[in-house]
């Protein structure tokens, strides 16, 4: 039963259970009030000033972009603070009713009433060639995490906390909001809504902002306006997989579907049901746990950001978890919760759910999945820690943040990492899409030796021949992933990636595996009689030199509880190189030191056709 943010905080605080919890709650929540109150900043030089932050991709652009992308984004960085902060600091006034923390709340939000538009334009503005649209670029995401962090504080507070002048302002400030963002919509001005592409985070963030806006002033007082808003709300639901999938990685689904469900809850607490009973939010949870691989490690394709299922330490998935059991009082969700991690998040959310103690499901999930529009095998031999695990990619046309890593297969053997991809730094990092996005950050084909040139800053990289392409370079760059058996005892996939490549006629990719060990054999036939060098990478879940080895029939790589066997009717040669890692150690920014250990197979001399077979086993562990 979905009920007031206030009501179920009233509750929380009267249970003599939750006591320990709701004080360290409080605590923080004062230790938050500490803190000065964000301020907007109007100049480029003040940005990373009084709470605000400086996005990297700023720095090398022209200064004129430079300026209008860094204030834009500080917006979503100041909005998305607020939208944890205010509402913590409001839940801990009402169960302490402290007029401190209430002067904070009314201090943020005095300012707050100054931020209008929530979102200022140029958030496009990271290329070095950007031109902002006369017009603007419309809103973004600070529209939706701004209005949802008043719109959430105000239903915290008890009633008349408020000064009557500064509610009729916030109150102003969210009609202006509507308006604006209604008139995107008319006008055809964000490129999301020209293109015409809901399933982004960036339609879903300024429709919970409409939504949410509309329901905190009244649905009554804007009817035509949260109608466009639920219109648009139930498309990006239906835009996603039918199985819950989302078209791209944990982080950004995380992301997107926490909007998603905020704003089902606020629309089911007014009455309105057809949010929280759409049956993609209604089967999302089962999609986000067959995340959850063996070794405290995440299927982390696309791009996912920092994910790490650490029982205790894993903000982004006990986050949504958390948020899933209390507002849609998911089964799955509050499953894993229990068996996987350290219970709930230690935030506002993760409170409620302890103290609401959804059911959760008697059964585990499956230990293996397959998915259409996520373009993925998922398998796991149980859901021990120290169980086997493999992941395999193929690739979709609604894929969207996508890298170059169609045909990528992940193992985990027997809880320890073998086969990993690079994994996703900032978007700021000098070689996010040269050595992470790239083929290269993935155990994929690559034809020929060139190496993508370092991009000028601000730009993408050019790709070579015979590096695969994106699906955004040309229609039909998909790839398709043919299950031939799955079950619990293990799997066999094909995919077939060869349109993915210019110059390939055909790259299928065959993939079996069990609890012991995975092959992978690889075909690839050139067009046209074409001969250059085949090459694949094999990152290894590893920083450590392997021993290598050749005999006449084949190569053998081995490192500590693993052995790799290389066998091609062609000759190949072996050698291994330090590759950047953002699997294994989980980091943003540039580090020289963050490296694993990269297998690289290639034909000796050019070839127009190759087979290559790569078996990798467990060699001894529990």
């Amino acid at each position: 039963m979905i009920a007031p943010w206030g009501d179920m905080l009233d509750a929380v605080a009267d249970s003599p259970d939750q006591r320990p919890a709701v004080k360290a709650f409080v605590a923080d929540a004062r230790q938050r009030a500490e803190e000065p109150i964000a301020r907007r900043v109007t100049r480029y030089d003040d940005v990373g000033r009084h709470r605000t932050q400086l996005d990297g991709r700023a720095v090398p652009l022209p200064r004129d972009l430079r300026q209008t992308f860094a204030l834009a984004m500080s917006d979503f960085f100041a909005a998305s603070l607020l939208a944890t902060e205010l509402p913590s600091i409001s839940a801990a006034h009402r169960i302490t009713r402290d007029e401190a923390l209430l002067a904070r709340v009314i201090a943020q939000l005095e300012e707050f009433t100054t931020w209008s538009p929530i979102q200022r334009p140029g958030w496009t503005c990271y290329h070095a060639d950007a031109v902002l649209p006369e017009g603007g670029d419309g809103n973004w995401l600070a529209t939706g995490m701004g209005v949802r962090a008043i719109a959430d504080t105000l239903e915290i507070l008890p009633d008349g906390s408020l000064p009557p002048d500064l509610r009729v302002r916030v109150i102003a400030l969210l009609e202006s909001e509507t308006v604006s963002v209604v008139d995107d919509w008319e006008q055809r001005r964000p490129w999301f809504v020209s293109s015409d592409n809901p399933m982004t985070n960036q339609w879903m963030l300024p429709t919970e902002g409409l939504i949410r806006a509309c329901l905190t002033i009244g649905r009554e007082q804007a009817p035509e306006e949260y109608d466009l808003g639920v219109e648009n709300f139930l498309r990006a639901l239906s835009s996603h997989g039918r199985d819950g999938e989302f078209e791209e990685g944990i982080a950004y689904a995380g992301f997107t579907v926490t909007s998603m469900v905020h704003t089902a809850r606020a629309m089911a607490l007014a009455g309105d049901r057809r949010g929280i009973e759409h049956p993609y939010l209604q089967r999302f949870a089962g999609w986000v746990v067959q995340h959850l691989q063996p070794g405290r490690q995440a299927i982390n394709c696309f791009d996912a950001g920092n994910v790490s299922p650490a029982p205790r330490d894993s903000a982004l998935f006990r986050q949504l978890l958390s948020l899933l059991a209390v507002c849609l009082d998911d089964g799955v969700a509050a499953w894993a919760l229990e068996k996987q991690f350290e219970g709930p998040s230690d935030d506002l959310v993760g409170k409620l759910a302890r103290a609401a103690k959804p059911t959760a499901s008697p059964d585990p999930p499956p230990t293996y999945a397959t998915f259409t529009r996520a373009a993925r095998v998922n398998w796991r031999s149980s859901w021990r820690a120290d169980a086997t695990g493999v992941w395999v990619r193929g690739g979709h046309d609604t894929d969207q943040h996508d890298h170059r890593d169609r045909g990528h297969v992940n193992f985990i053997g027997r809880g320890m990492p073998m086969l990993i991809e690079a994994g996703t730094p900032a978007y700021s990092h000098p070689e996010l899409n040269r050595t992470f996005g790239s083929g290269a950050g993935h155990n994929v084909l690559q034809i020929g030796t060139d190496w993508p040139d370092a991009p000028p800053a601000g730009t993408e990289i050019d790709t070579p021949p015979g590096w695969q392409q994106s699906h955004h370079a040309a229609p039909g760059r998909s790839a398709e992933l043919c299950v031939l058996a799955l079950n619990a005892a293990g799997g066999r996939v094909r995919v077939d990636v060869g349109n993915c490549y210019d110059g390939v006629e055909k790259w299928h990719r065959h993939v079996s595996w069990d609890i012991d060990g995975i092959e992978v054999i690889d075909d690839i036939d050139l067009v046209d009689g074409g001969r250059d060098i085949v090459l694949f990478r094999w990152h290894l879940g590893t920083g450590e030199r392997v021993e290598i080895a050749c005999t006449d029939s084949e190569w053998r790589v081995t490192w500590p509880r693993a052995a790799m066997n290389v066998q091609a009717d062609e000759p190949v040669v072996v050698e291994q190189v330090d590759a950047p890692d953002c699997t294994l150690r989980h980091h943003t920014e540039f580090d020289d030191h963050n490296l694993h250990t990269c297998i690289i197979v290639r034909t000796a001399t050019p070839v127009h056709r190759a087979t290559v077979t790569m078996n990798l086993s467990c060699e001894d562990g529990p």
